[in-house]
């Protein structure tokens, strides 16, 4: 009986240090205790896509419309090359935040990748910037996507 009982206290101990930890701590108030929407205001939203875009705002609006232009530019199967969020707003790029590749896949159903990612040679289209927008752009040439790593490694990736 002494044992459930320490075992249990042991357990919560180590979760409040956890969550001590200034990373972890920032992360449970801004998700958990107190996130940027309230699902409160989300339930009359029966839609998915609606819920997506009144979660994930204008990023998501933004790689959904990007995305249509891939029949356009004649790519088949999109492998997205994602700059550094730096690289953006030193462009003048401000409220577009770059996902995670894994988030992207999960908002759009596309591929993407880092510039560190294994399987970075396979990009075929990347986001760039252009008189304050940001425009979808094909890859064609390996010495093409060689350039764009080369500026994006000058960044350092933040999530």
């Amino acid at each position: 009986m002494h044992f459930k009982i320490n075992l249990t206290l042991i357990s919560i101990l180590v979760i409040v240090l956890f969550f001590n930890i200034p990373f972890y701590n920032n992360w449970l108030n801004t998700n958990l205790l107190n996130p940027s929407i309230s699902y409160f205001n989300v339930q009359d939203q029966l839609g998915v896509e609606q819920r997506r875009e009144s979660r994930y705002g204008y990023s998501y609006m933004a790689y959904k419309e990007l995305l249509k232009m891939c029949p356009r530019l004649q790519i088949d199967t999109p492998v997205l090359l994602l700059p550094p969020e730096k690289f953006l707003r030193e462009k003048g790029i401000v409220g577009l935040n770059v996902t995670e590749p894994m988030v992207y896949y999960y908002l759009t159903g596309q591929k993407a990748v880092w510039y560190d990612s294994p399987g970075v040679d396979k990009a075929n289209c990347v986001l760039l910037p252009d008189n304050g927008k940001i425009v979808l752009k094909k890859i064609n040439t390996p010495q093409e996507l060689a350039e764009l790593l080369t500026t994006f490694k000058k960044y350092k990736l933040d999530l």
